[in-house]
């Protein structure tokens, strides 16, 4: 039997809860700032694989980080018709073959930084930030995150490639299915981890302790990996209505919920006072934290 101390103790953390509720849920601003973040993730999506793609396959001549990118990460990840999203890639590399240039790659990744001047926005609202940078320093920041982000990428699919040439070593078929789908779930998730914790720390335009936020990257790694689980599996059709944009309604609608996570989550760094339980890594000393 559960005592009554811990029932009363478990109410009190949920009541304590509303407010994230409140501000998920209820809050404008926050349905407007995951709308913003979806658009510019779709947006960004095409051109960012395509600038790993050609890194791997024109610059570092890596035909296996290529192949695991394309037929293991996209074909996990992508919540609708990979088949089509994979043919378009390589059709594109193929287009621009020997073409591919560093200046070429820059530019695709400037155009891509354009996601952090939502998120800023939204971090900056929840440490009480009293102003925004600056576009054009908010742009350097961006384009600064998005080549810091694009370098993690490629050391994780560096790594998980060469996982996956280690369980094509093992025998029977069903094992080597099931590790290549535990290795791809693993290393994509704790890139969300990393990349994740990079906002927190980097985004504010304000000091931010990293193990304030650390506890909530991975949190927020984990949640998003679940989300997108359980979104590709109840996820309707969208054909009959979206037509030919089907895939891109179903994929800015996968980054929208999945926003709501990393905004949900930065809600509970931004306010360890209120929610203790999510500084379980020590701190030298106490950041003042406001409470809501």
């Amino acid at each position: 039997m559960i005592d009554n101390g811990l029932w009363r103790r478990l109410i009190r953390e949920f009541k304590n809860l509303f407010p994230l509720f409140r501000y998920l849920l209820l809050q404008t601003e926050t349905h407007a700032f995951c709308l913003a973040l979806a658009a510019a993730a779709l947006l960004a999506f095409f051109p960012a694989c395509l600038v790993m793609l050609a890194v791997f396959k024109n610059i570092l001549r890596w035909d296996g980080a290529h192949d695991v990118l394309l037929n293991n990460v996209l074909m996990t990840y992508f919540p609708i018709d990979q088949e089509f999203v994979i043919r378009n890639l390589r059709l594109r590399l193929q287009w621009m073959g020997q073409r591919t240039g560093l200046a070429s790659l820059l530019w695709v990744l400037l155009g891509a930084a354009g996601v952090f001047v939502p998120l800023e926005t939204a971090l900056n609202r929840l440490w009480k930030t009293q102003e925004d940078r600056p576009y054009w320093l908010n742009q350097i920041v961006g384009f600064t995150l998005a080549i810091g982000c694009t370098v993690l990428a490629v050391v994780f699919l560096s790594f998980t490639t060469a996982l996956h040439g280690v369980v094509t070593q093992f025998p029977f078929n069903i094992v080597r299915g099931a590790l290549h789908f535990v290795v791809t779930r693993l290393s994509m998730t704790c890139f969300f981890i990393v990349t994740i914790f990079a906002f927190y720390k980097f985004l504010p335009n304000k000091k931010i302790d990293a193990r304030q936020v650390m506890p909530a990257a991975i949190l927020a790694g984990i949640m998003s990996e679940l989300v997108r689980v359980i979104f590709v599996r109840v996820v309707p059709d969208l054909y009959p209505t979206q037509g030919p944009f089907a895939i891109s309604v179903t994929f800015l609608l996968l980054v929208y919920f999945e926003t709501f996570v990393v905004l949900g989550c930065a809600f509970l760094a931004s306010r360890t006072e209120r929610y203790p339980w999510m500084g379980f890594l020590p701190r030298k000393g106490r950041l003042p934290t406001p409470v809501s």
